[in-house]
């Protein structure tokens, strides 16, 4: 079994332990009278912590070189978080419009908890994904993509991104962040990189939620609401995604310009995501297509009957 076939099998594993928990873990979570933001958290680190432990446990694999747990930058966790910021609109975007043709959970059990308390709310929707995600997706997965093209390990780990959140609605913008994420992480050789865009975008959205619905109790939604979006929510959405572009490619220009492509070698001495000509590796193999059928079975058919 080669280096990709290996990790595609590994994807394959996480998404079967997520097929299982998906049908026993409420029964169990009701059992044990666990708090909801509480069985958030758990339900992450037991669906990527502890396959990503085992992963590196059985392989013999060194976590630092894995996960790229390299220090990051001053400068560029001030780009990060500024590009987070700017690139919001832009899934706003994508969100919106596909909101369209299928129902936007996500936005319903932010607004369900956001009256919890602020801490515990960042911590379960911001804190800990950003760090079992991250260290899953941009560090087991991205790490053994390696002898893929640059793009195109992006572009997988990116639709596995997109896939495992088990969401119609979501994939777009989940998928074209999770290639992004993988590009922050080899331009700056750290995992820290995509973690703290991870956590700037959930916390952001967590944070925006709490704010509607502190503002819908008392009363001063329908007047904002009036006054910044007098012509609809497309309308407002469009104007935000036009006017943070400029700012966005900016921050990303003076990112680019900071972090130079990497040229690490890999553990057989070639440099990291260039094919070597004894390399034939594909990633669309049969545990790749039995993921796709996992999500089609658990995301696609719920939506159709």
């Amino acid at each position: 079994m080669d280096r990709t076939t290996a990790t595609n099998f590994t994807v394959l594993c996480m998404f079967l332990n997520l097929l299982f928990w998906t049908f026993v873990w409420e029964p169990v979570a009701m059992t044990l009278h666990l708090p909801t933001l509480f069985q958030l958290s758990l339900f992450q680190v037991i669906l990527f912590i502890v396959p990503s432990v085992l992963y590196i446990f059985f392989t013999k694999l060194q976590p630092k070189q894995v996960l790229r747990l390299n220090p990051i930058t001053i400068k560029n966790i001030i780009l990060i978080i500024c590009i987070a910021v700017t690139v919001q609109p832009s899934m706003a975007m994508l969100s919106y419009l596909s909101s369209y043709i299928f129902q936007n959970n996500i936005s319903a059990t932010l607004y369900a908890h956001s009256d919890a308390n602020i801490f515990l709310l960042l911590l379960s929707v911001a804190i800990v994904p950003a760090i079992c995600e991250e260290v899953f997706f941009r560090g087991i997965v991205f790490y053994n993509l390696q002898n893929l093209r640059l793009k195109q390990a992006c572009c997988i780990t990116g639709f596995y991104f997109g896939l495992m959140h088990m969401d119609l609605q979501q994939i777009s913008y989940t998928f074209a962040i999770g290639v992004f994420f993988c590009f922050l992480v080899y331009r700056t050789n750290t995992v820290y990189a995509s973690m703290l865009a991870h956590f700037v975008i959930n916390s952001s959205q967590a944070l925006y939620s709490a704010l509607i619905s502190r503002m819908q109790q008392e009363g001063i939604l329908g007047a904002i609401e009036e006054l910044l979006a007098p012509k609809g929510e497309f309308h407002s959405v469009g104007m935000m995604f036009l006017f943070s572009i400029p700012f966005f490619v900016g921050f990303l220009w003076l990112f680019c310009k900071a972090n130079p492509p990497q040229r690490i070698l890999t553990e057989q001495g070639f440099p990291q995501y260039r094919p070597n000509r004894k390399c034939r590796e594909t990633p669309y193999d049969v545990f790749f297509y039995a993921v796709i059928g996992i999500y089609v079975l658990m995301a696609v058919v719920p939506q159709i009957f």
